[in-house]
């Protein structure tokens, strides 16, 4: 496949039109019944923007009537709100792996690298694995909200509570290490 797109200064990642355009070729190159398979989930993908636009209504709903429905109510539905992304996640990586292809990212600004092949495919799937990975942590949260379920909302204020204690300072920490190592020792 020849390579068309015009290229970010000094990035190797392509622009969003380019990898469009990319992504317009390779699957121009494939059988129809792929090519019919990208149209649908293309539609797929964007219908499941209406499950993410209605769980946001129900928790902005919930929130302005707060008077009306229960104190657990609106954290259910806060707590529940990214699992609504994970129907959009699973689409978009069954998407990439059928099709071998890195599908441009639906809310995504940013310049992408056209990826074709079996990193293609382990990247759709890792993308499955994490929405599975976001459905169970939000979605078991908000259940546990909902139905005040107090040991397992103490396990989810351990788990965060390391997060945000431990693992963000951590991070931040070697963030640091590694943007100093790489502006002193190993200068480009």
């Amino acid at each position: 496949m020849n390579q068309v797109g015009v290229l970010k200064a000094g990035s190797g990642k392509i622009t969003k039109q380019a990898f469009k355009s990319q992504l317009a070729q390779y699957v121009a190159q494939q059988p129809a019944s792929k090519q019919a398979f990208h149209k649908w989930m293309k539609a797929l993908e964007m219908a499941s923007l209406a499950i993410i636009a209605g769980a946001f209504a129900v928790a902005m709903y919930v929130s302005i009537n707060h008077t009306a429905v229960p104190g657990t109510t609106i954290a259910a539905a806060w707590f529940g709100f990214p699992v609504s992304v994970v129907p959009l996640m699973i689409l978009v990586g069954l998407h990439t792996i059928v099709l071998r292809a890195s599908v441009p990212s639906v809310v995504s600004g940013k310049p992408q690298k056209f990826v074709t092949g079996s990193k293609a495919v382990w990247s759709g799937w890792g993308l499955v694995a994490t929405a599975l990975a976001v459905g169970a942590f939000w979605g078991t949260l908000a259940w546990a909200v909902w139905s005040f379920d107090m040991a397992l909302i103490g396990i989810y204020t351990r788990i965060i509570g390391t997060v945000l204690g431990v693992v963000i300072p951590a991070a931040i920490i070697l963030g640091l290490i590694s943007g100093l190592y790489k502006q002193f020792v190993r200068p480009r």
